[in-house]
């Protein structure tokens, strides 16, 4: 199903194709957190596409969205992840994200697939934060889940992970990363 998944994107949302940094820039503040020239898809456009109605009545989207030896739905966060509310709305879009949203886009291009098929794709959350902002979240290149993401491993993923912009940004950069989509060449 990866691949029937992976062809939907590349041919009805190949315009969401997008540099990593460009997916991750931080309009609030007019600042891009990171610099990777990496590409994959806008999942946040892709919705707004998908859904055109108001933000008020879309589901919650992580923004990013890439294909590789599993589905990796990726949220960057440029801001202080310091209250209940923004952790809520943080895990919210690892839940009706892919389980909402991505499951529309497979109705809408008339896939068959049960409800076993669905949740046995291979799934992988990843959170990319700003440790100067969430201080008390960055535990030395230690990657386990944070931001009360851990219920979600294991079970609506296969794992969640949490990287500060650095340490995505080393890991990418210097080919270690155990994610297919860090070390391919656009």
């Amino acid at each position: 199903m990866l691949k029937e998944i992976n062809g939907i994107l590349a041919n009805n949302f190949s315009e969401f194709y997008e540099e990593i940094k460009n997916i991750a820039f931080d309009s609030a503040n007019e600042e891009y957190p990171t610099s990777l020239e990496y590409k994959m898809y806008n999942f946040d456009n892709i919705a707004n596409k998908i859904y055109g109605i108001s933000q008020e009545l879309m589901p919650c989207s992580p923004d990013g969205i890439y294909i590789g030896d599993k589905i990796y739905f990726i949220e960057f966060k440029n801001g202080r992840l310091d209250t209940p509310d923004k952790k809520r709305n943080l895990r919210l879009k690892f839940a009706e994200g892919p389980y909402i949203i991505l499951a529309k886009i497979l109705r809408d291009a008339k896939i068959k697939f049960t409800k076993q098929d669905f949740f046995s794709i291979p799934k992988v959350g990843i959170v990319i934060y700003n440790g100067k902002k969430n201080p008390s979240e960055v535990l030395n290149f230690r990657y386990e889940s944070r931001f009360q993401l851990n219920e979600y491993n294991y079970t609506l993923y296969d794992q969640i992970y949490t990287f500060t912009f650095s340490q995505f940004e080393k890991l990418v950069l210097e080919g270690k990363s155990p994610f297919e989509f860090f070390s391919e060449e656009y």
